[in-house]
């Protein structure tokens, strides 16, 4: 038997159940902040957050700067084919000889100089598409306004698959360079040195002054050879420059094409995004000032309202629900829309329509500079002399060819890309080009001056 201090002692039953409570007050208490009104609020705020988060990631992966932008079909041709399609058959209707050559004589005195430079690339050649879907769609009255020029920019111009094709009878002009055979020896020095800076430079400005001399057109547009137009870019581009003439008198160029990579948040331009603190700070003080008002004047709200809901509220869901404003995008939540101010981050020389007051100065100033990047020097031009720049907005004109003529890598022509052009909807373009057919835009599109 043993000795009493052996015998374990019968611990006191209320001792007992206090070391029980203590070890269960955790449970509880996370139990009881998980059905409190705070709990259940925070549980609210985080799902609707992430709902949000998934609506916007299914809904806004367009934009290359959103926090939801998805490269997986973005760069995939939608609208572009239909339009495609289209040129082609416009194209074979012409090589057939079945669609009418250039403008007809009895046309209205041309608008807009639409020169286009094209170049033999390696592999795939977009020339037609893009001559097919500038003219495919419009109206007679339309096709008057233009004068179409086309130069093949090769000494031996016949290097190039489309050379004296039956179907460029549908344009008012084509060619190779009409130089001297100092100038052209030059041209050809460039062309084998590949020398894309200068000769580049020089094409451009060529058939600025092509225009410039042998067109009376207001307007002189210079497009690149891999472009899409869109169905009735050409009512809003002349509706554009009708409202751009009213609106200022010093502008060098409206843009038909830009890309959205270079239009994010930008501290030194957005207000808010350059203020984040001030931004995030008044958020919370606008939703505490609002829910503190609620609670005074509605009692039944105000029992939901206790001080760890408003922390909820005020330091977790507003400060989420900001931060998500900014993941969405600029472009997402601002898009450009009409004729809008894009002195900088524009990019980059697929379409361009000039006024032609401004012309010979760009002529002078390219022909100084004599080599670059030639949407770099335009740009340079531009800040130099305090001219505005502007942008059609939605782009009328979408950027294809991946197959560089002049050597770039393809992830830098891919990079070009209006990202919002593919995703349209063909019936509402439609729609929308008859009713600036009708209303016959161009007529207040001015002389330019």
């Amino acid at each position: 038997m043993g000795s009493p201090s052996q015998i374990p002692k019968k611990m006191p039953p209320s001792l007992s159940r206090a070391k029980r409570n203590l070890a269960d007050r955790p449970l509880h208490t996370l139990r009881d902040a998980a059905l409190s009104s705070a709990g259940k609020t925070l549980a609210a705020a985080a799902l609707l957050w992430l709902m949000a988060f998934a609506a916007c990631k299914r809904l806004l992966w367009r934009d290359p700067h959103a926090a939801f932008s998805s490269e997986d079909g973005v760069y995939d041709l939608d609208y572009s084919l239909l339009r495609q399609a289209e040129a082609r058959e416009f194209v074979e209707h012409a090589e057939a000889g079945r669609v009418v050559s250039g403008r007809e004589e009895s046309a209205a005195a041309p608008v807009v100089c639409a020169a286009v430079t094209t170049f033999n690339r390696d592999g795939r050649q977009y020339l037609n598409e893009t001559v097919g879907s500038m003219l495919a769609g419009l109206t007679g009255e339309e096709r008057g306004l233009l004068d179409v020029r086309v130069l093949f920019a090769h000494v031996e111009s016949d290097v190039h698959p489309d050379w004296d094709k039956r179907w460029l009878g549908v344009v008012d002009g084509w060619g190779g360079y009409n130089v001297s055979g100092e100038e052209g020896e030059r041209i050809r020095e460039w062309e084998s040195a590949q020398n894309f800076y200068a000769k580049g430079v020089y094409d451009y400005f060529y058939m600025l002054r092509e225009c410039l001399v042998d067109s009376k057109a207001p307007y002189i547009a210079i497009f690149e050879d891999d472009i899409i137009f869109a169905d009735g870019w050409l009512a809003k581009t002349l509706k554009g420059l009708s409202e751009l003439r009213q609106r200022s008198k010093s502008w060098v160029y409206l843009r038909l094409f830009y890309t959205e990579t270079s239009l994010g948040w930008e501290a030194d331009v957005d207000y808010w995004y350059g203020h984040q603190l001030l931004t995030f700070a008044l958020a919370i003080g606008a939703v505490s000032a609002l829910l503190l008002v609620g609670r005074r004047a509605c009692r039944p709200l105000g029992k939901h309202l206790d001080t760890p809901t408003l922390a909820v509220l005020v330091l977790v869901a507003t400060p989420a629900f900001t931060a998500l404003a900014f993941m969405i995008g600029k472009y997402n939540l601002h898009p450009l829309q009409g004729i809008e101010r894009m002195d900088k981050h524009g990019c980059c020389t697929q379409a361009l329509v000039f006024p032609r007051f401004q012309v010979q100065g760009l002529i002078d100033f390219l022909h100084e500079r004599g080599s670059g990047q030639t949407d770099s020097l335009i740009e340079e031009y531009a800040d130099a002399q305090g001219y505005e720049r502007y942008a059609l907005a939605p782009q009328v004109v979408q950027h294809v060819g991946l197959i560089s003529s002049r050597n770039n890598l393809a992830i830098n022509t891919r990079s070009t890309w209006a990202f919002w052009f593919e995703a349209q909807d063909p019936v509402k373009l439609r729609l929308e080009h008859e009713e600036l057919a009708k209303s016959g835009i161009w007529r207040a599109s001015g002389d330019g001056s």
